[in-house]
This record gives C-alpha cells, structure tokens and sequence, in this order.
C-alpha cells in the first residue's frame, strides 16, 4: 500500500530543508511536481493550518504532517529522511528523521487513516525503524517500506 501511494521519485534522502516550516514546503513540492504554483501555496498553507494546531511529530522521530483541502483531487504522499531540524517538536523530545506528509481532497479521508495506521505500525517494529533511518537514497527508503509490506 505504502509503496503504491510513494514512488522513490516523490522521496528525498535527506531533505535539503533544515526547518520546519522549510521541510513541510520541501515535501508538498515533492508531492506535487506539476501543480501550478497557487496550487502548491493553497496545500502547503492547508499543512501549515494544520501544524498550527499541533505539532505533527509524533515520536521515535517520526512526523506525519497533514493536509486535507480542495486544491487536490486525489491522495499525494511524499517523505524523506530529515537532517538536523531542530524546530520541530515531539512529544518524546526526540529529533524528526522521518517525515511522511499525506495530502487529501475532503472527500477522502479513509485513505489517510489507512495510510496512517500502516504507518504506525512501521514504526513500532525497532528493526524497520532503524533501517528506514539508515536509508542512503529514495530507492533504499523506498525498500524498507516495501519490506515492511511483505507477508
């Protein structure tokens, strides 16, 4: 499921942003290469919006940013491995490494709760966790999902 949703060509390793704020424009940039420029404001103001409700960094260095607006038709996802953002607060106190944002139109929100829950369940396990931190490239991040989705 995961490996469907994120292509290696929608994953950067590392993230070139080192701030938060700079991270989440970084990773909707990456979602939506081909989108008009008011575009890309709209859905990364969507992501800020919800940010400032709460930080999206949800521990074991992992942040799921969010945004769900019209400005999309359909899911995007983007991740990367995130390298000294120090601005970024979680509840463990622990730095963000691995940011996954997930993008939906209104009218889909049961993917972005499977997607979220599939996340979860990544991070828990301590061996994909640390692989998927150790990742050296898009394809080497893109692996560890794809083994992590194996029977």
């Amino acid at each position: 499921m995961l490996t469907a949703l994120l292509p290696p060509e929608r994953i950067r390793v590392p993230l070139g942003s080192h701030s938060r704020h700079a991270v989440l424009r970084e990773l909707v940039e990456m979602a939506l290469p081909d989108a008009e420029p008011a575009t890309v404001d709209a859905v990364f103001q969507s992501v800020l919006a919800r940010e400032s409700i709460a930080s999206t960094a949800m521990g074991d260095g992992l942040a799921v940013p969010h945004g769900r607006t019209g400005a999309i038709s359909e899911f995007r996802m983007a991740a990367g491995l995130a390298e000294s953002v120090d601005d970024y607060p979680a509840p463990d106190g622990l730095p963000v490494r691995a940011c996954f944002l997930l993008l939906t139109p209104p009218s889909d929100g049961g993917a972005h709760l499977k997607v979220l829950a599939r996340l979860a369940r990544l991070m828990r396990k301590d061996d994909l966790r640390s692989a998927l931190y150790s990742a050296t490239s898009a394809e080497a991040f893109a692996a560890v999902l794809q083994r992590s989705e194996a029977p």
